[in-house]
């Protein structure tokens, strides 16, 4: 490896600290570093800190075909799996190539405003469509490959990939899945009507959601970093995308394990 690219918030003490000295450690082994920034050249993304931050850094490592490695540097990290303390061993088995790769599907939004694209979006966990600030219901019309599902009176609606299932779609009463799975999850949040309930569907279905609400504050959310405000009549395009998150694996570690973890299964 000659490029290695560091993603880190540089605001927290701690990612200040691993960064400088993760610099140290690669510039004696001559491999390039690049601090929040990634080029065509990388060979591999480190990115430190919680979920967040890998969020941030799959989406543009995953336009570039590049692999990822996460380390938790506090807070729950069902993505950022490894631990500060195994970093450095598991770094050097990495620049020997021995590791493994998991790839986890990603999610690929457009909005069309009119019949005109305003924007087009990656996601990882989710792609949301919710109320704003205003703490108002409003109402979406879904559609799966073009056939009318139902008209949602509620605070939102989550499309979720199976690694978003333990996100923002499980706070919504939503399924969890195993992350190697590959199909879509729609999950409402708070709906008006008990009979609306969470819904899996194909990995090759098209979802579109239609904002039928004519208040303002609704906004589409990405892994809840980017955000773009909505109109009356604005359409949300939803479907697998052709890239695929390349995250490195550097144990087989069973994921049932990582649950009882995380989310403290068998405790009292």
């Amino acid at each position: 490896m000659k490029t290695i690219a560091i993603h880190a918030d540089l605001k927290r003490k701690k990612a200040q600290s691993t960064v400088q000295k993760l610099t140290s450690y690669l510039g004696n082994r001559k491999i390039r570093i690049l601090v929040n920034e990634i080029s065509k050249q990388t060979d591999l993304v480190i990115a430190l800190g919680g979920d967040g931050t890998i969020l941030k850094a799959a989406r543009q490592a995953s336009g570039l075909n590049l692999s990822v490695l996460g380390v938790n540097l506090g807070g729950l990290g069902f993505l950022a799996g490894l631990s500060l303390s195994d970093l450095y061993p598991i770094l050097n088995l990495i620049l020997e190539n021995k590791f493994a790769i998991a790839e986890r599907m990603l999610l690929r939004s457009e909005v069309l405003r009119k019949g005109k694209s305003i924007g087009k979006f990656l996601a990882l966990n989710d792609v949301v469509v919710k109320n704003g600030v205003a703490a108002r219901v409003i109402r979406l019309r879904l559609e799966v490959n073009n056939e009318y599902v139902a008209t949602y009176v509620a605070d939102g609606l989550i499309v979720s990939t199976p690694t978003g299932s333990t996100a923002y779609s499980l706070a919504a009463s939503g399924p969890i899945v195993h992350p190697d799975l590959s199909l879509i999850i729609l999950s409402p949040i708070c709906p008006h009507t008990l009979a609306l309930r969470p819904l899996i569907i194909s990995p090759d279905d098209r979802v579109k959601i239609w904002v039928e609400s004519d208040h303002e504050e609704v906004i589409l959310t990405m892994d809840g970093q980017e955000k773009i405000p909505l109109e009356l009549g604005d359409l949300v395009q939803v479907r697998k995308a052709k890239e695929r998150l390349k995250l490195i694996i550097p144990e087989k570690k069973s994921y049932y394990q990582l649950l009882r973890t995380k989310l403290k299964w068998g405790g009292r």
